[in-house]
């Protein structure tokens, strides 16, 4: 018996991994990035772009793959200064959405991090386990996201689907 929920593997997303003091790479990136969030493992969106605090002075711009080019103008990694690292690592993460009334269980099956609410907020975003592989997960309104290192996308697309059969 199956948990009202929908698993999607999301198409490619646009991701850049910046590393350094907050108002470092602020003062770096031309245009509307959205505001750095003021508490660790959780996420502020605008301008169509979502930022992750994921770990001390290390950060994720993510945005539609259709955005890249308008990340790459705005980051300039090739040339960021040397107090700063900002990296293209759109190919080497693959997303997936669980969305339903039933999501947390199947988040409860792949991971042991509390989810609840009360200790992962709406805006929510962490490294953790997922079905015992480094992973990224993601509180969305509807749900959870999860992305995990390319390689893996597959194995992590059944085990999903295992875990909701």
């Amino acid at each position: 018996m199956g948990y009202d929920v929908q698993i999607h593997r999301l198409e490619l997303n646009a991701v850049i991994d910046m590393q350094g003091k907050a108002d470092a790479i602020a003062k770096w990136v031309k245009g509307d990035l959205p505001p750095f969030p003021e508490k660790p493992n959780t996420a502020n969106e605008s301008h169509g772009l979502s930022i992750y605090w994921i770990a001390p002075e290390r950060w994720l711009l993510r945005s539609s793959i259709e955005n890249e080019d308008r990340m790459l103008e705005m980051t300039q990694p090739g040339s960021a200064p040397v107090d700063i690292s900002i990296v293209l690592v759109s190919d080497t993460f693959r997303f997936f959405e669980i969305v339903g009334s039933d999501a947390g269980e199947i988040i409860s099956t792949a991971c042991s991090m509390d989810h609840h609410p009360s200790e992962f907020p709406q805006n929510g975003v962490s490294y953790t386990n997922i079905f015992g592989i480094k992973g990224l997960l993601i509180r969305i309104e509807a749900g959870f996201e999860i992305a995990v290192e390319a390689s893996y996308a597959d194995m992590i697309e059944d085990f999903l689907t295992r875990a909701n059969a």
